[in-house]
């Protein structure tokens, strides 16, 4: 009887386990979970942004961390809107000291996006890899 019991209490955890494990990869799978950790991120980083007199999207990061900071620019309209610049750096340089607040993020955006300015036109980089630089400032 005891043996009985020890082979239903084995079965028994292995289809808890190949329950759990089934139902948690149809949650990763699922659309509306994915929907809900994109809006529950665009919540997170709503925080970031104000309108300017105009109605266009500033981002204020203010002492944020760079690493936030480049979380937030690489899901920002103002970072497509300067890749869509490119390779008018001067339009890009200006997109960004109007669009992102004065602050270390805005004088890493422009340091980095001078690098990529002279490895551009200095010919040690294509097009293609300036704009995956820029990508990821």
């Amino acid at each position: 009887m005891f043996k009985g019991f020890v082979i239903l209490a084995i079965i028994g955890g292995l289809f808890a386990y190949f329950v759990f494990n089934f139902v948690g990869q149809v949650e990763e799978d699922d659309p509306t979970t994915q929907l809900s950790k994109d809006a529950k991120k665009a919540k997170e980083f709503a925080k970031y942004y104000k309108k300017d007199a105009a109605g266009y999207p500033v981002l204020v990061f203010g002492n944020t961390p760079i690493a936030k900071a480049r979380e937030v620019w690489k899901e920002s309209p103002v970072m497509r809107e300067v890749l869509d610049l490119f390779p008018q750096f001067e339009l890009m340089k200006g997109t960004i000291n109007t669009q992102v607040d004065d602050g270390p993020f805005r004088r890493y955006l422009l340091k980095r996006l001078d690098e990529v300015e002279s490895q551009y036109l200095g010919g040690t980089i294509d097009s293609d890899k300036a704009k995956e630089m820029l990508k990821n400032l």
